[in-house]
C-alpha cells in the first residue's frame, strides 16, 4: 500500500517503466497496460526511448500496439518518433483531438522548456471524452481533465479501479514532496479547480502519476484534496511575491522552507529545476511580462 514507484507490475494489468528525464531515475514515469492487446502510457522523451524499449522487451510487451499521448508536453510525446520507428511503424499513437494539432505542430506552443526543437509527432488518432481504447479484457476510458493543458486527458481502468492522470493534479515525486504543475504556456487555474471536482466523482482505488509513480490507499482517496491545497499554497505564494517572481534563487529556497522542509535531496534538487516553470505559468496566466 501507498507508494509504487519501482519498474516492473505494480497493479493488475499494470507495469511501470521508468523513462528516465535529463538522465534522472524516478522522475518520469511511463506505464504499460497489458490486456490482449498492450498499450504504452505516455512516450517519454527521446532520450529516455531506448530504456523503454529494452523494458518493453523485457517484460515480453515489444512491441506494443498502441501508444496513448496523455498531453502535449515534450516529456510526454518526444519518445514517440523514436518508439514507433523501432516498432517499424505497427503501433497506433493516440491523443486527445485537442492536443493534436499541438502535438502535431509543437511550435504553436512558443515554449521550449530550454530543450531546444520539439519534434512534431504525425498521425495522431484523436480521442475525445467517452472513448473507450479496448485492449481486450481491459478497457480504458478517456476522461477530459483539461487545465495543466487545454488537451490534457486521464485514462480509467474501471475494472481494476486505476486511474492515468498525467500531470493533470500534480506531481507526486515521493512522500515528502508533492509539486503543483502550473506550468506555461497554458495552465488555467480554472479548469483545474473543475478538473479535481470532476475527478472527485469517479471511483478509483489507485492513481498513476507520470510524475512519479502509483498512489493507492489512503494516498490515493486523499491526492485530489492534497492536490488543491500544494497548488493554493504555491499559487498563493507566487502572487504575494510578484515583486520578486525574477529572484529564482529566493523562490526556490522560500518554497522549500515553507511547504517541503521534509523533502528528501534528490526532491528538493527537483524543486530548484521546476520553480522557473512554475514562475513561467503564474506569469504566463496573468499576462505578466
Amino acid at each position: 500500500m501507498g507508494h509504487r514507484c519501482g519498474p516492473g507490475k505494480i497493479l493488475e494489468n499494470t507495469y511501470l517503466i521508468d523513462g528516465t528525464i535529463f538522465g534522472m531515475k524516478g522522475g518520469l514515469a511511463t506505464y504499460v497496460v497489458r490486456g490482449q492487446q498492450s498499450a504504452l502510457v505516455d512516450s517519454g522523451t527521446r532520450d529516455g526511448a531506448n530504456e523503454i524499449i529494452q523494458a518493453l522487451s523485457s517484460m515480453g510487451a515489444f512491441p506494443v500496439d498502441k501508444i496513448i499521448l496523455t498531453h502535449e508536453h515534450w516529456d510526454h510525446t518526444q519518445g514517440a518518433n523514436s518508439l514507433v520507428q523501432a516498432m517499424g511503424g505497427h503501433v497506433t499513437v493516440f491523443a486527445s483531438a485537442k492536443a493534436k494539432p499541438t502535438i502535431e505542430h509543437p511550435a504553436r506552443m512558443n515554449y521550449d522548456y530550454g530543450v531546444g526543437t520539439i519534434e512534431p509527432v504525425k498521425d495522431i488518432v484523436p480521442l475525445e471524452e467517452g472513448d473507450v481504447i479496448d485492449l481486450g479484457g481491459v478497457e480504458l476510458e478517456v476522461i477530459g481533465v483539461p487545465g495543466h493543458t487545454p488537451g490534457h486527458i486521464a485514462l480509467y481502468d474501471k475494472a481494476n479501479k486505476n486511474i492515468f492522470l498525467g500531470d493533470s493534479i500534480g506531481n507526486k515525486i515521493d512522500p515528502t514532496a508533492f509539486l503543483p504543475s502550473h506550468n506555461p504556456p497554458w495552465f488555467d487555474k480554472e479548469e483545474f479547480y473543475t478538473t479535481l471536482a470532476k475527478l472527485k466523482k469517479v471511483e478509483f482505488n489507485s492513481v498513476c502519476l507520470a510524475h512519479y509513480g502509483c498512489w493507492d490507499g489512503h494516498e490515493a482517496k486523499n491526492i485530489l484534496d492534497e492536490a488543491r491545497l500544494v497548488f493554493d499554497n504555491f499559487w498563493n505564494f507566487f502572487d504575494a511575491n510578484r515583486d520578486r517572481l525574477d529572484d529564482v534563487n529566493y523562490l526556490a529556497a522560500s518554497l522549500m522552507e515553507r511547504y517541503l522542509p521534509d523533502a528528501k535531496p534528490a526532491s528538493a534538487g527537483v524543486v530548484v529545476f521546476l520553480v522557473g516553470w512554475l514562475r513561467d505559468g503564474f506569469k504566463h496566466y496573468y499576462h505578466l511580462s
